[in-house]
């Protein structure tokens, strides 16, 4: 009879390979026994661990996303960057979690969606304290600013074929994202435009389309009424 250890450990396995596979391959093109291949079982034994490959799904979610904001002991929810880049400094170990979760935010599931907000969430609290101490400018959107940095930090994953080829590396490295770092640091310290015309312009074309936009809105939920024509007299 198979001891609790074995069945924890084979468990393991199983949900090891279904990261490495998942991520490669996306849900969709993943099957159970397919899982099973890579894991060195059979596709009955996973089913019995996980009852199905949505349920074998939901559990590596939660094992990514466990890791990612729990990583290091005594690591806070808001050093989410800072488990990623100990990924990246191990890729041998750490690249099918890498790519996996690149792959939750590329793929229309409620665990990627719930990540997306919660790290949002983290960013604009890191934000609002920037702007309490002095350290961070404020911003007229915060809610949009968090989002966007978040946005620029999940296309690391996203992209990061294509932004290693762009730095002459064969895989984006801690070399590279360390140059990606960098540079976005630059970019939120001393910006890129030398004054702030390009952001009025910005925002007087956004209030003039918005001003449009409600009087296109407007007419068509109150048309003005046709011209009246010439009364006929009665006779």
């Amino acid at each position: 009879m198979r001891s609790r250890a074995d069945d924890s450990t084979t468990k393991a396995r199983i949900r090891d390979a279904a990261i490495r596979l998942i991520g490669r391959n996306g849900f969709a093109a993943t099957s159970a026994r397919a899982v099973a291949t890579e894991a060195g079982v059979s596709a009955g034994l996973v089913i019995h661990h996980f009852g199905s490959m949505r349920d074998l799904k939901t559990a590596c979610d939660d094992f990514i996303i466990n890791e990612v904001t729990h990583r290091k002991a005594g690591m806070g929810e808001g050093d989410v960057s800072a488990a990623v880049s100990e990924w990246y400094a191990d890729l041998d170990t750490y690249e099918p979690w890498l790519t996996y979760l690149g792959r939750l935010f590329t793929d229309d599931s409620d665990a990627g969606a719930h990540l997306f907000d919660r790290f949002v969430e983290l960013s604009r609290e890191m934000l609002e304290q920037g702007v309490a101490s002095g350290a961070v400018h404020p911003s007229d959107d915060e809610h949009a600013r968090a989002v966007l940095l978040v946005t620029h930090s999940l296309s690391m994953l996203t992209l990061q074929s294509h932004i290693a080829r762009s730095l002459n590396s064969a895989r984006l490295s801690l070399d590279s994202l360390s140059r990606m770092g960098n540079a976005a640091v630059e970019i939120y310290t001393h910006g890129v435009y030398t004054d702030s015309s390009t952001l009025n312009a910005t925002r007087e074309a956004v209030t003039e389309a918005t001003r449009e936009a409600a009087d296109m809105r407007q007419h068509v939920q109150d048309p003005d009424p046709p011209a009246m024509a010439a009364e006929i007299p009665t006779p």
